[in-house]
């Protein structure tokens, strides 16, 4: 490999590194998942099928057809966006640090339950948070704390107003 992957954001950079080693997993996630958006672990298999080749064997898999994982290997963190759709692609990269493939293609698709090796960590985190129950309340705004406030902003308009008017 030419260069290291990091988490990369530019899918034409990911799009360049076209015939490199690069797997495939597939999981199934309840409607709502997909929804609202979730926050996932997912637990890859002991081999991981090739996506270049569909597990028919090619150079980037040395014509196994998939790529023998390590022991011990942490679950993948993947967070689902918000969609419609009932199906969606997400691009991995470096879903097993230090070994191949550099970037796994995960395909998710809606089902009545998860799949046995996805656990539902959390919504997204682009939702808005909600406010706890056992929250203290916010402290009350003092009512000098107000009219400075107004004198500030009108102060501001009228130095506006004699730049602008003159």
């Amino acid at each position: 490999m030419s260069d290291p992957l990091p988490r990369l954001l530019d899918p034409d950079r990911l799009d360049e590194r076209e015939g490199e080693p690069r797997g495939l997993v597939s999981i199934v996630v309840p409607k709502a998942w997909l929804r609202e958006g979730a926050r996932l672990n997912v637990e890859l298999p002991a081999r991981l099928r090739c996506d270049n080749c569909g597990g028919g064997g090619c150079d980037a898999c040395a014509r196994s057809g998939a790529y023998r994982l390590p022991e011990g290997r942490a679950p993948v963190a993947i967070t689902l966006p918000r969609v419609t759709d009932d199906v969606l692609a997400l691009r991995v990269t470096n879903p097993v640090p230090g070994s191949l493939p550099a970037m796994m293609l995960v395909r998710v698709t809606v089902g009545p339950e998860a799949t046995k090796n996805v656990a539902y960590l959390g919504p997204n985190h682009d939702q808005p948070p909600t406010p706890r129950e056992d929250a203290p309340p916010l402290p009350p705004i003092p009512g000098w704390l107000r009219v400075v406030f107004l004198v500030v902003i009108a102060a501001s308009m009228a130095i506006m107003a004699r730049k602008c008017f003159g």
